[in-house]
């Protein structure tokens, strides 16, 4: 029987014209991206971005409105001239039970208002923030209900507690997420706040 020998791959390229596709083809590719880059980028702002309103730090602390546990109404906007710690929390959380002396301790250290401390409860009832603080916290800065967690969802809060520290001009100027905090470093972010 006669043996068929295999025939070789061709591993050379005759001619330039396969490159001289292949370059052309990335060219064209890279050309199409670049422009839908610049089809979806946002528009630039008309106004520079540290006066756009958002919760990083750098920008306007987002202004919002929201119930007291005692019934008064707090707007944040009515507060500027004076710094802000601004605390999300939660009766459940054990870090944002342990905080809660410490923010006390600052709270009374600045006359009750120098310096703000804002309590924002995420999602649970009058009723049970009341009994939680009478029996176990005795705070009294004051503590805001965020029932629908509506503020939490415009400050982009996914974990509890998280503090953003807001100088007097609105700015916030840091963001901690996690606790407990202590009333050192509470002191030492009111510092930078001044």
């Amino acid at each position: 029987m006669e043996e068929i020998a295999p025939t070789p791959l061709r591993t050379e390229i005759s001619g330039r014209r396969p490159i001289f596709y292949s370059l052309g083809g990335l060219a064209l590719l890279a050309l199409r991206g670049w422009f839908l880059w610049l089809r979806l980028s946002p528009a630039p702002p008309s106004a520079p971005i540290s006066s756009i309103p958002a919760p990083e730090v750098g920008h306007p602390a987002p202004d919002f409105s929201l119930p007291t546990l005692d019934g008064a109404e707090i707007r944040l906007a009515d507060l500027r001239g004076r710094p802000v710690i601004l605390n999300f929390w939660a009766t459940w959380c054990p870090p944002c039970r342990r905080e809660m002396p410490a923010l006390e301790i600052v709270w009374q250290q600045y006359n009750r208002g120098d310096v703000m401390v804002l309590g924002v409860d995420q999602g649970e009832s009058v009723s049970l923030v009341s009994e939680y603080v009478r029996q176990n916290v005795g705070v009294t800065f004051p503590l805001l209900l965020d029932r629908r967690q509506d503020v939490g969802d415009l400050y982009l809060v996914r974990s509890l507690p998280t503090t953003f520290f807001i100088d007097a001009a609105g700015i916030i100027r840091e963001i901690r997420v996690g606790g407990p905090m202590e009333v050192d470093f509470l002191n030492e972010k009111v510092g930078k706040l001044k």
